[in-house]
């Protein structure tokens, strides 16, 4: 490969409507600094960076180049991946869980019982407004396919179908192994089972990944209403409420549960991992982890949603005043 196909394939860190502008100039430039000698690992990094930069400005995420509605819409978006993120964790808390208050002391009772409803109660109105944000989408990605554009989203919908559908077969299949194993070889006492998990959590994790992305990738695409979109955005706002609300119950109960049952924190797996000495199991630090990550960029997307409006009220009134 030729030192500049090098230098194209590295500006493809850039989105298309950047490099169709600046992309040849680029590669010209970076050829006449590094003609003799290879470009260092500092350039690199720093063209990567700048190109992740410049996608998220394309994409309203950074700066206020765009206008407030593609704001909104992608502070919503960054929401809704934050969302994956707090259901995956969540996914593996439910797994550690299991039979989990069958070790509780009386002490902790009433925190733990909080805590574990809060965050059932804040995954299932999460996922009704989720289901919502969908039904309002749905109109348009089918007036989209009627107008022949099937093509620009077929690949990530047939690609997440397919990814759904091995998840499916794949639980299904665990679940019916599970279901004639005792409590004890399920949670770390039988090692080939622990390895099935394993993988087939890494899948799951694989599939939140692929339909998120779809779901970013479709939606981008989508023509969406002033007033959808500003629907859109409240829902994102409320579901980073209720995805603090699955953050603070699962910390809670996971203290609690340290304090107060440090016998099931160490014996409960639950997850793939084959043993836990602590009564803070890795487990548990990671889906916290997890979960922290994704509300992170919730809030940065609620407050990129509440920036974009604020500056859509004030253009509006600009625009009423004679």
């Amino acid at each position: 490969m030729s030192r500049s196909n090098r230098f194209e394939r590295l500006l493809r860190w850039y989105p298309t409507a950047w490099r169709s502008r600046y992309g040849a100039g680029m590669v010209a430039l970076m050829e006449d600094t590094y003609a003799t000698a290879g470009m260092p690992l500092r350039g690199r990094l720093a063209i990567m960076r700048a190109g992740v930069c410049e996608r998220a400005r394309e994409a309203g995420v950074l700066g206020r180049e765009t206008s407030p509605l593609d704001r909104q819409r992608a502070g919503s978006l960054l929401v809704l991946c934050g969302w994956a993120a707090v259901m995956l964790a969540g996914a593996f808390f439910a797994k550690f869980t299991d039979n989990w208050n069958s070790l509780l002391s009386g002490g902790g009772r009433t925190l733990s019982n909080v805590s574990f409803i809060a965050v059932q109660w804040g995954g299932v109105l999460g996922i009704v407004l989720v289901a919502v944000a969908v039904v309002c989408v749905v109109p348009s990605l089918v007036a989209l396919v009627r107008a022949g554009g099937w093509a620009s989203v077929r690949r990530p919908i047939v690609r997440t179908v397919i990814v759904g559908a091995v998840v499916v077969a794949l639980t299904v299949a665990l679940v019916a192994w599970a279901h004639h194993l005792p409590y004890r070889d399920r949670n770390g006492g039988l090692i080939p089972y622990e390895f099935v998990v394993a993988g087939w959590s890494v899948t799951v994790a694989i599939a939140v990944g692929v339909a998120t992305s779809a779901a970013v990738s479709v939606t981008r695409r989508l023509e969406l209403s002033a007033r959808k979109i500003q629907s859109l955005s409240l829902i994102a706002v409320t579901l980073t409420f209720f995805m603090f609300v699955i953050f603070a119950g699962t910390l809670a109960w996971a203290v609690t549960e340290s304090l107060d049952a440090p016998a099931f924190m160490r014996q409960a797996i639950g997850s793939g991992l084959f043993t836990n000495a602590s009564s803070f199991p890795p487990v548990m630090v990671v889906t916290v982890l997890v979960m922290l990550l994704g509300l992170a960029a919730a809030i940065t997307g609620t407050v990129r949603v509440a920036q974009a409006r604020h500056d859509g009220a004030l253009r509006y009134v600009g625009d009423q005043s004679p």
